[in-house]
């Protein structure tokens, strides 16, 4: 839905992974990737689960996790799902969501009304996590 958002209402006509690398990552000197290119494979990391894994997800869904380890996962544009990138990069992303970055040269993404309303939650009182079986509170953000 997102990648066909964009490329509906883009006037240049870009893919989403191309829209977020000029509009958001690249002015803010962040390397990420939607579709990473192949030449850029050697630098991912294989996935690991550690064993005590087993015992918080069931084997099945642990299976289908493995697709994030298969590179043609890695070079494919999935908005919202394979996002490809390191941790001080998120680290830097979300921070500009909050405020300026770069002695303020580079202005925060999201201003405090958006802030306020990407944080309030709406997940009905007392809701019951369907999987992890206890209460569990969702934002809009």
């Amino acid at each position: 839905l997102a990648g066909e958002l964009v490329r509906r209402i883009d006037p240049k006509k870009r893919t989403f992974g191309q829209y977020i690398q000029d509009e958001i990552t690249n002015p803010l000197k962040i390397k990420s990737y939607i579709d990473l290119p192949k030449e850029k494979e050697y630098r991912i990391s294989p996935l690991y689960f550690d064993s005590n894994v087993g015992n918080i997800i069931d084997e099945r869904t642990l299976s289908e996790l493995s697709v994030f380890t298969d590179n043609r996962y890695h070079q494919a544009e999935i908005p919202g799902v394979n996002g490809i990138t390191n941790v001080r990069f998120v680290a830097r992303l979300y921070a500009s969501f909050v405020e300026d970055l770069d002695n303020r040269q580079q202005k925060r993404l999201l201003n405090d009304d958006i802030m306020k309303k990407a944080t309030i939650s709406n997940t009905p009182k007392n809701d019951i996590d369907l999987v992890r079986g206890y209460p569990n509170a969702f934002a809009m953000g």
